[in-house]
């Protein structure tokens, strides 16, 4: 049977010590854990599994902004989460240091007679103006007003992102042109019954501790 030790993450990495074959090592703050092999010290070590700390984010509002103005993302309604937090609606914060997945669904909605693009992307921790994560910029078209009804497309962003305690992220959009919205929807019963549509949703999952 592993016998189990526990610390904290900054006495585990200032005594580094070296745990026995099957000795087990658990960050009493965060949840992580190790698992000795009588050779290695814990800095060598890897982590085994993870919490598994999560939320989910939404806004059912529409949302509007001047065009090619960055402006973040508001996500004012929290579904459940467990380790992950949001500030100011905006803010997608985590608790402990690890890899996580941020997963959005964004409902575009064009009311202008011409095609307009809108820009996407993520800034952590509002580093620069603009953002400072590289590679994280999706670009979506929305389709003109026809025949009296307003334009529409989804866009789905997936970034994995390794982070330490208390870093956040801002999902910022851009449009071309202050007639593309983020657009909620209210529920229907007619001619089918179908629940309310979200204008934002943001899921935040750790898939690996760090």
């Amino acid at each position: 049977m592993a016998v189990q030790k526990y610390d904290t993450r900054a006495n585990w990495a200032a005594l580094n010590p070296t745990l026995i074959a099957g000795e087990m090592g658990i960050e009493s703050d965060t949840g992580y854990e190790k698992i000795g092999d009588g050779i290695r010290p814990w800095s060598k070590l890897a982590y085994f599994g993870s919490p598994g700390y999560w939320a989910e984010f939404a806004s059912d509002s529409d949302q509007s902004t001047t065009a090619d103005t960055p402006t973040a993302i508001q996500f004012p309604i929290t579904g459940g989460k467990n380790g992950v937090d949001i500030i100011d609606n905006t803010r997608l914060t985590v608790r402990y240091s690890g890899i996580y997945v941020f997963e959005v669904l964004l409902q575009l909605q064009n009311a202008d007679t011409s095609i307009h693009d809108v820009f996407f992307w993520l800034r952590k921790n509002n580093q620069a103006a603009a953002g400072n994560l590289a590679l994280t910029t999706s670009a979506a078209s929305v389709i003109e007003s026809h025949g009296g009804t307003p334009g529409a497309n989804n866009l789905l962003l997936d970034h994995t992102l390794e982070l330490v305690a208390d870093d956040y992220i801002e999902i910022m959009w851009a449009p071309s042109d202050d007639q593309v919205t983020l657009k909620a929807g209210a529920a229907i019963t007619s001619p089918y019954a179908r629940p309310t549509r979200p204008s934002a949703v943001c899921n935040v999952f750790q898939v690996a501790a760090a």
